[in-house]
């Protein structure tokens, strides 16, 4: 299946659609395959699940720009309204499950507490130590981006960018 004949059937399709991209190796798709369809069977009628094997569709999995599986696109009327890569919790799939049979637009789960917090604790600790110890500028910048993926899903700049990425790559 190509983009263009994947994008008409999602557009016809009158409930929004989560598309769940997995293979038969991966073990975090295993893990989240059968939440997705237990999800699926209590939201029958107002939110539907595709599931497309990565390995029988590279070609839709390139022209998407899905890098990493599982992926969950959400879509709504055909457009895109939410990406999401990697195993999720079920609190936070049936949180998505339930904002889309409310007609609301789901949030991306985005980055827990915990993780949040190492990720803080971690990048501060780099940034210090290489400000300190005079470090070249290859450890200070990766405590930078170590700092910055903690707070990336609450940054207005990172969001405004990526609402317009996303844009462009449905137009497209």
């Amino acid at each position: 299946m190509n983009k263009a004949t994947f994008l008409q059937k999602l557009a016809k399709n009158p409930h929004p659609v989560v598309v769940d991209f997995w293979a038969p190796w991966c073990g975090p798709c295993k893990m989240i395959k059968p939440v997705l369809e237990k999800l699926s069977k209590e939201y029958a009628g107002k939110v539907d699940l595709w599931q497309i094997n990565a390995d029988d569709n590279q070609g839709l999995l390139q022209e998407l720009g899905i890098r990493g599986i599982p992926t969950l696109i959400v879509y709504r009327k055909g457009d895109e309204i939410l990406r999401s890569v990697g195993a999720k919790p079920e609190s936070a799939l049936r949180s998505m499950f339930a904002d889309l049979a409310e007609g609301k637009n789901p949030e991306s789960p985005g980055v827990s507490l915990g993780q949040r917090i190492f990720r803080l604790g971690a990048g501060g600790l780099l940034v210090a130590w290489a400000l300190s110890n005079n470090a070249n500028l290859l450890v200070l910048a990766l405590g930078g981006v170590i700092l910055f993926s903690a707070v990336y899903d609450r940054c207005p700049i990172w969001r405004a960018l990526t609402n317009f990425l996303k844009a462009r790559r449905t137009k497209a």
